[in-house]
């Protein structure tokens, strides 16, 4: 994968080092910092540089003039350096905000604004994140254990056997909740998964194809979003398709439709009434948002 042909990681898009404002800063020299420096907004620190709020235009158009920033910030979303640019973009968007904070154990370090994401979109480098595939870059197939998501897999061992390339099979165990640890929960999803190989490919899928099987820790639109940044082929199961042109149905698959890295396929499993021999079928249902 080309690695430099556009932005990745939060540490790509940020703007640094950060102006920032202290608590105690009145309204005019709040104003005067944004004018003076062309941004809509700026961090609210306190002392120790840790972040307290974010105050923008929008709170000082109309407020007091003896208004310190304390009273006039609001709280936003904040990432760190590492956090994926689907996920930034997914922030600023979900939240409605003017800029993230980037900040690096409470601290701000940059910040990624509206205008930045704006800046590399204009660029085409929020379109296309390279045009290279790794040689050995894997199919990876979505694994829930249902028996869509089993004919998938049986499906992506076809075609990572054909091209000769590893197949992924990736479940997703799920953050923790009150009635179970994480290794529980890693434990169960492993289970699954390992019923879910063998019910696809059989006892002996490692001598056919080669087969890796992961769990990971997460939510599934996340896990699979973060495994298409380096797969060849995102391969997931659904019941059906919405209609002639539309993503195939399911909230991961519409997702995951206009935000992975790779090309994403559904597979859709053929109705109990089709003639006999009739394998599933494969609906390419197009690049993600950030596709190569």
């Amino acid at each position: 994968m080309d690695t430099a042909s556009g932005p990745r990681r939060a540490r790509d898009l940020m703007t640094s080092p950060v102006l920032t404002v202290p608590p105690d800063a009145p309204r005019a020299a709040v104003a005067a910092l944004l004018v003076s420096h062309g941004i809509a907004s700026a961090p609210v620190v306190d002392a120790r540089g840790r972040l307290l709020g974010v105050v923008d235009e929008r709170r000082l158009v109309g407020a007091a003039d003896d208004a310190p920033a304390a009273e006039l910030m609001t709280h936003v979303p904040t990432a760190d350096p590492d956090t994926p640019v689907d996920e930034l973009v997914d922030r600023l968007l979900d939240a409605g905000c003017r800029a993230v904070p980037i900040l690096r154990e409470e601290i701000p370090v940059g910040v990624v604004s509206r205008r930045d994401v704006l800046r590399r979109v204009a660029r085409g480098e929020l379109d296309v994140h390279g045009s290279h595939v790794a040689a050995d870059a894997p199919v990876v197939v979505g694994v829930d254990g249902s028996d869509e998501s089993v004919q998938a897999l049986r499906w992506a061992a076809g075609v990572a056997q054909a091209e000769g390339v590893p197949l992924v099979a990736l479940t997703a165990s799920g953050p923790p909740d009150l009635y179970g640890t994480t290794g529980d929960l890693a434990q169960a999803a492993r289970r699954l998964l390992e019923g879910a190989v063998r019910r696809a490919l059989g006892d002996d899928a490692a001598e056919r194809v080669r087969l890796r099987l992961e769990v990971r820790e997460g939510r599934p639109a996340r896990v699979l979003l973060r495994a298409s940044e380096d797969a060849r082929m995102l391969v997931l199961g659904t019941r059906h398709v919405e209609g002639l042109g539309d993503p195939p149905g399911g909230s991961v698959t519409a997702r995951l439709v206009s935000r992975a890295w790779c090309p994403v396929v559904a597979v859709v499993p053929v109705p109990e009434h089709a003639p006999a021999g009739h394998a599933a079928d494969a609906v390419s249902a197009g690049w993600g948002g950030q596709a190569r």
